[in-house]
């Protein structure tokens, strides 16, 4: 049975296993500094928030999220990151987290909850197709840090 938390100050260095599994399976990192920058937003819920999957009291998953407004209406959500451990997918925990924010999102009043992957992220996205609608929209992301 898996269970939906908040992160706890001790789950810091499993989060960190987890949130560094993440980063690389998009081919990516990140360095110690903004991983502690990130756990402290998170503990102090400066603008991004956190919740935590378990089975059997251990960490197994994790998902990063936060609000921001719109110019079209009332704030929205954005699922920033999602990532449970590859022993346990296709336990409902992905489902869950996703469930426990769109919770809090309607509590809130968003009027939108949404979020992105890889196009060839199709584990994910066999999940994402059951929960949410595609919306067709691409992203582009524009250098600001050019060398």
């Amino acid at each position: 049975m898996t269970e939906i938390t908040r992160l706890l100050p001790e789950d810091r260095a499993r989060w960190a296993e987890l949130w560094q599994d993440y980063l690389t399976f998009y081919k990516t990192s990140e360095p110690p500094a903004v991983y502690d920058q990130l756990w402290q937003r998170i503990q102090t819920g400066d603008g991004i928030f956190a919740f935590a999957a378990r089975q059997n009291g251990r960490l197994i998953g994790i998902a990063h999220y936060l609000f921001h407004a719109n110019v079209r209406g009332a704030d929205v959500c954005y699922l920033n990151d999602l990532f449970v451990d590859a022993t346990v997918r296709g336990s409902g925990a992905g489902r869950k987290l996703i469930e426990a924010i769109a919770e809090i999102a309607r509590a809130r009043g968003c009027s939108r909850y949404y979020w992105q992957t890889q196009e060839t992220n199709t584990v994910a996205r066999t999940l994402y197709d059951k929960v949410a609608k595609y919306n067709g929209f691409i992203r582009y992301d524009f250098p600001l840090n050019q060398a």
